[in-house]
């Protein structure tokens, strides 16, 4: 399904989803086909009132979509992009007027949020001990043996899915519906979507066998990338391989 640049363009402008992590080689990224919109895969910026109800829709995609990463675990993060947190200190609770659940929040900002039909029913929220705008959170899932430098392609695919389950719902209408259109936001060929790497990077690649595709990255962060997560011909075992910059002697 076709749409023109500019209108496809404005449809997707506020689309926020999920957002990942990683790199590879240095390699020229390839042109790809026509130039893709790139969609900012964020979560969303206050978690402290994210509703409970909303984040089943995203345990609920794990299940369903769960063949994407069969032997991985669901996580969630906390993830800050300009303001250093110590989530030591960081603490989550799901609150209602007939619920008080603590979540224990690890030291990399990662939880497991339980099923609570009890909380659901409760209209509960999930809430956090910082002021709004500090954090935003995302699924987390990564599969055992996976290299260090390196993130399984259906691991990135299955956090889009949750991603989308969980804040389709707070995009406007007109975009919800158009990305439904062409089977939700992570099967979308004519959306880019952006991962980041944890470190700086001087290349990233895609890397299947003796099959290899140099991806681009952004030259600004050096960090951001974009995964071709809808394109069925690289399989979920494919690796997105980072090569990291050389740390500054400096």
């Amino acid at each position: 399904m076709k749409f023109t640049t500019l209108f496809f363009f404005g449809l997707l402008a506020a689309a926020v989803v999920a957002e990942a992590q990683e790199t590879t080689s240095p390699e020229p990224a390839p042109q790809a086909e026509p130039a893709v919109q790139s969609v900012e895969v964020s979560g969303m910026k206050n978690p402290e009132f994210k509703p409970y109800r909303q984040m089943l829709k995203g345990i609920d995609a794990f299940d369903q979509f769960r063949e994407l990463a069969p032997a991985a675990p669901l996580k969630f993060q906390l993830v800050s992009d300009s303001t250093p947190i110590a989530f030591d200190k960081v603490t989550l609770r799901i609150a209602g007027e007939n619920t008080a659940v603590p979540l224990a929040v690890d030291t990399d900002g990662t939880f497991v949020l339980p099923r609570l039909t009890a909380a659901a029913d409760d209209n509960a929220e999930i809430i956090s001990n910082l002021r709004k705008g500090l954090l935003r959170w995302r699924s987390d899932i990564h599969s055992p043996n996976v290299p260090a430098n390196a993130r399984r392609l259906g691991d990135l695919r299955l956090e889009c899915e949750i991603g989308w389950a969980i804040n389709r719902q707070d995009m406007s209408f007109v975009a919800r519906s158009s990305l439904s259109m062409m089977g939700g936001l992570c099967h979308a060929k004519m959306v880019g979507l952006r991962y980041q790497a944890p470190r700086p990077l001087a290349g990233v690649s895609l890397v299947s066998g003796e099959r290899k595709l140099a991806l681009q990255i952004d030259p600004k962060s050096k960090r951001v990338f974009w995964p071709p997560l809808a394109d069925k011909s690289w399989d979920n075992e494919s690796l997105v391989v980072y090569e990291y910059e050389a740390a500054s002697s400096e």
